[in-house]
C-alpha cells in the first residue's frame, strides 16, 4: 500500500527568511536640531539597517508606550488618581506580577505590557518573548488554524478537521509554492467553507419557514386572513445571496491562481540538458 503524502500549503523557508530579514540596506535619517536663539538645523545621515533591526526598534517603541501608559493610567480616576511617584511604584509592583504571569501564558494572549514588564529586567528576554509570539503565529499560519479562525471552524475538533480537509485537498492538487499561492489556497478554502455553510443555512431556513408557515397559514385562514411572511422570505433570500457571493469569491480567486500560474515568468536553466519551464522539468538533448 502506497502511503499518501500530504503537502501543507504553507512551508516557511526559515533560512531564506533569515537572510532576507538580516540583509543590510542604506537608510537616510534626518535629525532636527535647534540651538537656543538660533534657527532650526537639520542633519541627514545615511545608516545601514535591516528589517530585523527595524522590527526590533518598533517592538521597543511599543514597550515604551506600554510602560508610560501604565504609569499614566494610575494617575487617572480609574487608576486611583495617584501621584507620579505612587504611580511608578504601583507600576513596578504590577510588572513584577506580570513577569510571573506571562511565563505560562499562551502566546496569543501576550500583550505589550507583558513584554514591557520582562524588558524591565532583561531586554533580550523581552525580545525572546516576542520571538515566541512570532513563531506561534508562523505555526498557526502553516497549520491552517489562522484561516480557520475566519470562518469560525476552529471551535470544535471536527469542524477544524473539516476545514483542514478542504485546505489539504486544494493544496494537494495545486501544490502551492510561496506565500502568495498559499494565501490563495487559504482564500479559496475560506470561500468554499462559507459557501457550504450558507447553503446549509439557506436550505434549513427554507424548509423550516415552509413548515412553520403552513401551520400558521392554516390557523389564520380559518379566521379569514393570510400573512405574507415577508420577513422570513428575506432571511431565506439573504442566505442564498451570501452562499452565491462566496461561490463567486471562490471562483474569482481560482481564476487568479490559474492566471498567476499561466503568466508566471519563465525560468530556463540549461544544466546538463535539463530545462526548467515554470514548475515543469523537461529533459532535452543537445544537438551535436
Amino acid at each position: 500500500m502506497i502511503e499518501k503524502k500530504k503537502r501543507h500549503s504553507y512551508l516557511i523557508d526559515n533560512d531564506t527568511r533569515k537572510t532576507r530579514r538580516n540583509a543590510l540596506r542604506p537608510v537616510e535619517r534626518t535629525h532636527a536640531l535647534k540651538a537656543q536663539g538660533k534657527e532650526r538645523v537639520e542633519i541627514t545621515k545615511t545608516v545601514e539597517t535591516s528589517l530585523e533591526c527595524a522590527e526590533s526598534l518598533s517592538i521597543v517603541q511599543e514597550m515604551a508606550k506600554a510602560y508610560i501608559g501604565t504609569i499614566e493610567f494610575y494617575k487617572t480616576e480609574q487608576g486611583g488618581e495617584k501621584t507620579h511617584d505612587e504611580a511608578v511604584k504601583e507600576m513596578l509592583s504590577m510588572n513584577e506580577w506580570r513577569r510571573k504571569y506571562v511565563e505560562g501564558l499562551e502566546p496569543e494572549r501576550v500583550n505589550w505590557t507583558h513584554i514591557s514588564a520582562v524588558a524591565e529586567l532583561s531586554m533580550q528576554d523581552s525580545l525572546n518573548l516576542w520571538t515566541r509570539v512570532r513563531e506561534t503565529a508562523d505555526n498557526e499560519l502553516e497549520s491552517g488554524k489562522r484561516a480557520a479562525k475566519v470562518t469560525g471552524d476552529h471551535t470544535h475538533p471536527f469542524t477544524l478537521a473539516q476545514f483542514l480537509a478542504i485546505r489539504d485537498s486544494f493544496a494537494d492538487q495545486w501544490q502551492p509554492t510561496g506565500g502568495i499561492e498559499s494565501a490563495m489556497i487559504d482564500m479559496m478554502t475560506i470561500a468554499f467553507s462559507l459557501q457550504m455553510y450558507w447553503s446549509g443555512i439557506a436550505h434549513q431556513r427554507a424548509i423550516q419557514t415552509h413548515n412553520d408557515q403552513q401551520k400558521e397559514i392554516e390557523r389564520l385562514e380559518s379566521k379569514g386572513w393570510k400573512s405574507p411572511f415577508q420577513y422570513e422570505a428575506n432571511a431565506v433570500e439573504q442566505a442564498h445571496r451570501l452562499a452565491d457571493g462566496y461561490n463567486r469569491q471562490f471562483l474569482r480567486v481560482l481564476r487568479q491562481l490559474r492566471d498567476l500560474r499561466r503568466y508566471a515568468p519563465v525560468i530556463i536553466q540549461n544544466n546538463g540538458g535539463q530545462v526548467n519551464v515554470g514548475a515543469q522539468q523537461v529533459n532535452v538533448q543537445q544537438s551535436k
